[in-house]
């Protein structure tokens, strides 16, 4: 009998090039033939020429985490070498558009959009309305409309834009892509007209974040720019508590438009959330604060309405949103500009004014149309909101945004689902995942309440093997609140992982330990709690 050779691996294709991503996009925008997206459309040549610089950076080694990544940018944002609203070529870029660039995106032009930022119908822009990508006969939504329809059509992958009563997520709802608002001076203004903030467009909440993440920090310019608190929280934990609108709320919506927000909802459930009803027409109510006097609203009543939106969050990790009513039609945008533009900014406008963060994603079965869902937070609760977007997306969230914290390797009561993993998710820990221990170590049963397991370094001699966990990751001054509060015999040590890594984790005192069952044979606290429920107690610390 003739043994066949094994068939060969197929060869990975690698992924297009910057330069051929390029290509293929000016075909997209000639097919398409949108004019009414851009105000400036670079030419192919000039846009190759920066693409063929990504490549041979990327060849040479260099570390270019949106290499391939083709950008837009709103036309009141400035991009060096182009000129912003019409008037002189600027020759620095706004940092929220030259860090994406240094991260090796590739910027393809500007879009169209309302001069002055007021018009969430876009129907005011002196280059004309922009339609909605997917229906020419309805509105693309906001004063950043051109770049959120420059994504939704798929020239780009990302874009540029602002939002002050909702234009980065009012035209992510109506085209169906994400649209995401950080906290207000995380990503510098420096180099944009005035607006709330700056707003990202994106293909997936995925790429979103890691462009979020590189576009954040201060500039040493924006005398409003914002750092990270050392306390941020970096996840909700496996239940969050969320909160959405009363049905008396949700009438203002169409049925389309209330059958997807409530298929949302059932989805948040599904995935562990606690969902409750709240009242929220006073958040709702300060949209008319912003219309009618901008952010130079009357200071108590808005002071007064941030105090609520803090006091109802603080019981909660988010509010989640309908992101617009409906979905107007263009003549009667243009018939009724003021009438449109309220309805469509509802649930959006008093998020900046309020100085909250959210994220809007896509959450509509394709024969509804594009509709989405916004999640509203508290200021530098950002990870929270897309965490929670992320279950609606179907995605897994990359790292952390913000990335910066520590991790900490955790054995028994503070795992998942024990007795004392509240402690961690109170501090707004992230669970990363699972880890092993090189060999070298011992666990040992502690008389505690709840029982625990003490983790303990040997030398070569004695019992001893390599030990199952789970790595969390905190901010800095959570690690160190958690640390403070962490009794005796434990204490934070240095362990060592099997692929040679060298985390935090909660050990215990050697000394504590001289008198303790030896529970290293069952090599993790679980399979060890899998045994005691099977033996019962009398055989705590016997062999399995």
């Amino acid at each position: 009998m003739t043994t066949l050779p094994p068939e060969p691996e197929p060869t990975p294709v690698p992924p297009p090039s910057s330069y051929q991503r390029v290509k293929a996009a000016y075909d997209r925008i000639s097919e398409v033939d949108r004019p009414d997206v851009w105000i400036t459309l670079r030419a192919l040549e000039d846009v190759l020429v920066d693409a063929k610089a990504v490549d041979e950076r990327v060849r040479a080694g260099a570390d270019l985490p949106l290499a391939g990544t083709l950008v837009a940018v709103s036309d009141v944002i400035d991009v060096a070498g182009l000129p912003t609203a019409g008037e002189d070529v600027c020759c620095v870029g706004a940092p929220a558009v030259s860090r994406l660039a240094a991260a090796g995106a590739v910027v393809v032009g500007k879009t169209n959009r309302d001069r002055y930022g007021g018009d969430l119908k876009d129907t005011h822009s002196p280059y004309g309305a922009v339609s909605a990508a997917l229906n020419t006969a309805k509105v693309s939504g906001s004063a950043s409309s051109g770049a959120a329809v420059a994504v939704a059509l798929g020239l780009v992958d990302l874009a540029v834009g602002t939002d002050t009563g909702g234009a980065g997520r009012v035209p992510a709802s109506l085209n169906g892509i994400v649209g995401m608002k950080p906290t207000l001076g995380l990503v510098p203004k420096t180099g944009v007209a005035p607006c709330g903030g700056v707003a990202l467009f994106a293909r997936s909440l995925t790429l979103g974040q890691r462009a979020l993440g590189l576009m954040t920090g201060p500039d040493g310019i924006d005398p409003l720019a914002r750092d990270w608190p050392p306390d941020v929280r970096l996840s909700a934990g496996d239940r969050p508590r969320v909160a959405i609108p009363g049905s008396d709320t949700l009438t203002a919506l169409s049925l389309p438009s209330r059958s997807a927000f409530l298929g949302a909802v059932s989805a948040l459930r599904a995935s562990g959330a606690v969902v409750e009803t709240v009242e929220v027409s006073a958040l709702l109510s300060m949209g008319d604060l912003l219309r009618d006097d901008g952010f130079t609203a009357d200071r108590q009543r808005v002071a007064e309405a941030a105090m609520l939106a803090l006091r109802l969050l603080s019981d909660y990790d988010a509010l989640v949103l309908p992101t617009v009513t409906d979905h107007p039609e263009l003549a009667e945008a243009l018939s009724d500009p003021d009438g449109v533009a309220k309805r469509l900014e509802t649930f959006t406008a008093f998020v900046n004014l309020l100085d909250l963060a959210a994220v809007t994603v896509p959450a509509s079965p394709s024969d509804l149309g594009p509709y989405g869902v916004s999640v509203v937070v508290r200021p530098f609760d950002d990870q929270v909101a897309i965490d929670l977007a992320a279950v609606l997306t179907d995605e897994q969230a990359d790292s952390p945004y913000p990335a910066p914290g520590a991790d900490l390797v955790v054995f028994g009561a503070h795992l998942r689902g024990q007795p004392l993993n509240e402690h961690l998710v109170t501090a707004g820990a992230r669970f990363t995942g699972l880890v092993q221990t090189g060999e070298g170590y011992r666990m040992l049963l502690l008389p505690t309440e709840p029982p625990q397991p003490g983790v303990v370094p040997v030398s070569a001699t004695g019992e001893h093997t390599m030990l199952s966990g789970e790595r969390w990751r905190l901010s800095p001054a959570a690690l160190g609140a958690f640390a403070a509060t962490l009794p005796a015999p434990f204490v934070l040590g240095r362990i060592r992982l099997d692929d040679g890594e060298t985390p935090l984790a909660v050990l215990c005192d050697q000394a504590a330990t001289a008198a303790a069952p030896e529970l290293t044979r069952y090599q993790c606290w679980r399979a060890y709690l899998r045994f005691v429920s099977t033996a019962g107690p009398r055989d705590l610390g016997r062999p399995a």
